[in-house]
């Protein structure tokens, strides 16, 4: 049963949910849900394949915070809703677990110490399914490991958890073509913008995600490598349509989906005011929600004032008080 599998997750590591559902509802809110929500919620998609997402955007608006869930408390909480929350937390792919602060030392040793000081207020490991893993040892094979940071909008976290990294989704072409990544997370962090998240999330409302990544020893990981003596090498330094030569130090381009893999979520996260929306938020979330109709009315508006403006009643109007013919 739905609600069950939802209350039991709950129990186990109600922040693993919480950011879930932060990034899900990201993507849902963002002005480019067609591209960042993937995959969808299959009970949101009609019958001809149309997504509705208005109803979506409601049941999230509706949602209680993970204490009141967690708490089996007597909310009147729908059967759509403990669907959706079920659909969200049942990853085919991945898992997600909470770690504490102090694991970013163990990632920091992995990576090396950044440019200047900075710190997560949340960490999340990827644990990916066994059938994600085994795809990714046969590709591995013997070969050694690389850990870099990978930044980008909040609202992309949803898909790059499920679908993981695509060159070519990557629009930075500078050093050729292919996902972009830094072994310095201070490098990283102006790509992590900051975004909206879930306003009753106990990690926070605003959020910016980097994904700390390992990538396989491969030459499609393009870098600058070192030999014996500490010396740069060419041989993997350029990626294919470079137009700035060579990859730099500290940088990495990855040029095959197949090589590379979230291992931690690194989340910088701060706490938003709660208040009770005002009329005017409230027309605007309708106009936001109802773009036909906002149009609809607008023009009818439009054609009233035109109306208006060329009735008797108008004219004689000017010609009386403001000596117009």
């Amino acid at each position: 049963m739905s609600r069950d599998r939802v209350l039991r997750k709950v129990d186990e590591d109600p922040f693993a949910v919480d950011i879930q559902l932060s990034l899900f509802i990201s993507a849902v809110k963002s002005y480019r849900h067609d591209t960042v929500l993937r995959p969808f919620p299959p009970m949101f998609i009609n019958s001809a394949g149309e997504k509705d997402i208005h109803s979506l955007q409601r049941v999230c608006d509706s949602l209680p915070t993970i204490k009141v869930i967690g708490r089996d408390l007597d909310v009147d909480i729908s059967n759509e809703t403990w669907e959706l929350l079920d659909w969200i937390l049942s990853a085919r792919t991945f898992t997600l677990k909470s770690h504490n602060k102090t694991k970013f030392e163990d990632i920091k040793n992995l990576t090396g110490a950044p440019s200047f000081e900075v710190e997560p207020t949340h960490i999340f490991e990827v644990i990916p399914s066994e059938q994600s893993d085994a795809k990714f040892q046969d590709v591995r094979e013997s070969r050694d490991l690389l850990y870099a940071y990978h930044g980008s909008r909040v609202e992309n976290f949803h898909s790059i958890l499920h679908h993981g990294l695509h060159s070519h989704m990557n629009k930075n072409s500078l050093f050729g073509e292919g996902t972009y990544l830094s072994s310095d997370l201070s490098i990283t962090m102006p790509y992590a913008q900051a975004g909206g998240g879930w306003p009753m999330s106990m990690v926070g409302g605003r959020l910016s995600c980097i994904a700390m990544c390992e990538m396989i020893d491969h030459p499609h990981v393009k870098c600058t490598l070192k030999d014996k003596k500490n010396n740069s090498t060419r041989s993997r330094a350029q990626a294919p349509a470079s137009l700035g030569g060579d990859v730099p130090e500290k940088y990495y381009v990855v040029t095959s989906n197949q090589v590379i893999r979230v291992k931690f979520l690194l989340v910088f996260a701060s706490k938003t005011v709660q208040r009770v929306p005002s009329q005017s938020s409230r027309i605007i979330s309708w106009v936001r929600h109802h773009p036909l109709a906002t149009i609809m009315i607008v023009y009818a508006l439009l054609l009233l004032c035109i109306g208006f403006m060329n009735s008797t009643a108008y004219k004689a109007f000017l010609k009386k008080y403001l000596g117009k013919r």
